[in-house]
């Protein structure tokens, strides 16, 4: 009901608060053991690492010797301008300044761990460990602040006051978002890092003297905030509103009921169905003119794109929530979806683009739009066909849902996809995820090689062992494509019929007329011995069509999808035995093993 609260719970009586403190103090020493030893060892093949690669780039300069300065180098190749130091410039950055004249562009020199900002509430100290200058080895840095940007150059305006323009033959956008609860995200009024921690420094202390705190949201940023603030002030009454049913509504449920019951075993009040109408600093008022007061009031309640300076000329190309509307390519499209004339050496990314809808705005899913749009830049100087987002990051088409929420230093809940996991490991995950990306970030190569296997390996797990949550009913049906005489391939569609529970799945023989086009589509030749599968990551076929069909069957029949771990030619292997023999052996439909059909059961077979 509307303004329902969150009755506190009691500690359980055959619980002491001597056996808790004990217990607690146990677990928090070993999550910071545990996370101590592991950046130790990251550190000791970091500098491993680091002297190998001096090494080699000292011998390789030897013996190829040096005709060129890296200046004449770099006045040979195009110039590409990189709009935001953060997760999305930072990634392009890295993947394209070995072979461009690369200019990273941003109003700070630093970058910041975004995700892991909110303990500076609390502990301003933790700073030094979330941030790091903004790389310029390879790349040059422009720190100035964007005011507008044209089709071959951006304008910009240095701390001085002064404009300047600096052209491009490429420009990656990648401007981010604002946030109203400040300092949670960086401004032009701190431009360095000496001023970044005057504010976090400013923040905390205004915290420490409040004795009540109201949080109006109930997302990650929310959520994660209130933990923080009761982790370091248990005694601060901590207040949480929100206008959805559950907290962090746009993840798995798991991660909603984890959350919000971390959060009332610590004294929370949960406020949930309520909508703010407005927010002071020391009240909000719901809608229908309910009061909450207290000491400092923290409005989290979305992150709105930093599309300032796109207002001029990319105008017409901002959506209704003022985002940088993209083609597939990810660059500028107009209303309907086509390119935008004139902006086709521009691509979109991170905070400031307009997603496909279903996909969250994480620092993961900014990083996946720059290696799609690094690599789109690099075909179209090279003059070759452009790939389309998310298919050319991770080879389908839905990205993966990766996302971490802390609840203190020593708890939290990870998810990959619908795998949610909650306590100490989260934590643990969470300390390594932001040491690494930090690392990441200043080009160190631990860190480097650290996010390139994750990408890898977080594709390749959607792609098979745990792929995405399902898609909403309008998206679009999964078509199965069989052979339509042979028996065995028709008991498999009778066995779809009855256990298939959301019936998404939709059949066609290959040999008709439609089950010909929809080959010829997707470029697959007439090939009676293996099914196909067609779904939202494309087609598949022989074993891996048959194990992603299970996927969409019930309890125990789903749980086959875990084969998908096994290497394809192995897997393949197997079914070309049996598709070979599957006349011999199991026999043609002749028609007799044909079952009554419902309506609803007719409806999904494709005959036109």
């Amino acid at each position: 009901p509307p303004g329902r609260r969150a009755e506190k719970p009691s500690l359980p009586e055959t619980a002491p608060p001597s056996f808790m403190s004990t217990f607690s103090i146990l677990r928090k020493g070993s999550v910071d053991a545990t996370c101590g030893l592991i950046i130790t060892l990251l550190s000791v093949v970091d500098v491993a690492l680091l002297l190998v690669l001096s090494l080699s780039q000292t011998v390789a300069s030897l013996f190829k010797g040096v005709t060129r300065s890296s200046s004449d180098l770099l006045l040979s190749r195009p110039s590409v301008v990189v709009v935001g130091g953060s997760f999305s410039g930072l990634w392009a950055q890295r993947a394209l300044s070995d072979s461009y004249d690369v200019t990273l562009v941003d109003f700070k020199d630093y970058f910041e761990y975004t995700p892991g900002v909110l303990r500076l509430f609390v502990q301003p100290s933790w700073l030094s460990r979330l941030s790091g200058p903004l790389p310029r080895r390879r790349n040059k840095l422009v720190v100035g602040e964007v005011v507008a940007v044209h089709p071959t150059e951006i304008t910009l305006r240095t701390a001085d006051g002064e404009e300047a323009q600096i052209p491009f033959d490429y420009l990656l956008l990648g401007c981010g978002s604002s946030y109203a609860a400040a300092p949670v995200k960086a401004s032009p009024r701190e431009p360095d890092l000496p001023s970044r921690r005057r504010s976090w420094e400013e923040a905390a202390a205004r915290l420490a003297r409040a004795s009540s705190v109201l949080i109006a949201g109930g997302g990650p940023v929310a959520v994660e905030l209130a933990a923080e603030v009761l982790d370091a002030y248990p005694s601060v009454s901590v207040t949480l509103v929100t206008s959805g049913t559950s907290l962090c509504s746009g993840l798995p449920a798991a991660v909603g009921e984890a959350t919000a019951r971390w959060l009332e075993l610590r004294g929370a009040a949960l406020h949930y169905s309520s909508r703010v109408e407005s927010v002071r600093p020391d009240s909000v008022t719901l809608v229908g003119g309910q009061v909450l007061s207290a000491d400092i009031v923290y409005p989290c309640m979305g992150a709105p794109p930093a599309s300032a300076p796109l207002e001029g000329s990319l105008a017409s190309q901002l959506d209704e929530r003022r985002r940088l509307r993209l083609t597939p390519q990810l660059q500028p499209a107009e209303q309907n979806g086509s390119p935008a004339s004139g902006w086709s050496r521009v691509f979109g990314m991170g905070d400031v683009a307009s997603l496909p809808a279903g996909e969250l705005q994480l620092g993961h899913t900014a990083e996946l739009n720059a290696h799609v749009a690094a690599e789109n830049m690099r075909r179209s100087a090279a003059g070759r066909p452009l790939e389309e987002y998310p298919r050319g990051a991770v080879g389908c088409e839905r990205s993966p849902r990766v996302f971490c929420v802390s609840l203190g230093p020593h708890d939290g809940v990870v998810a990959f996809n619908g795998l949610v996991l909650s306590g100490a490991v989260a934590a643990v995950t969470k300390r390594i995820l932001e040491w690494t990306k930090v690392a990441a970030c200043a080009e160190r190569p631990v860190g480097v090689a650290f996010w390139k296997f994750g990408d890898a390996a977080s594709a390749w797990l959607s792609m098979t062992v745990l792929p995405p949550p399902p898609p909403a009913p309008h998206e679009p049906k999964v078509i199965l494509l069989f052979d339509g005489v042979c028996l065995l391939c028709s008991t498999f569609v009778h066995f779809l019929l009855d256990h298939n529970a959301d019936q998404r799945i939709h059949f066609c023989a290959l040999q008709s007329e439609p089950g010909k086009d929809i080959l010829t589509r997707h470029g697959l030749p007439l090939d009676v011995s293996t099914v196909v599968l067609i779904d939202e990551c494309g087609a598949h076929v022989r074993s891996s069509a048959a194990l992603r069909t299970l996927r969409h069957c019930g309890a125990p029949y789903c749980f086959l999808y875990a084969l998908a771990a096994l290497p394809r030619p192995l897997r393949d292997f197997g079914y070309r035995m049996v598709a070979a023999s599957r006349y011999r052996l199991f026999g043609k439909d002749d028609g007799s093993a044909c079952r009554r059909m419902t309506k609803a059961m007719r409806a999904r077979f494709l005959s036109t």
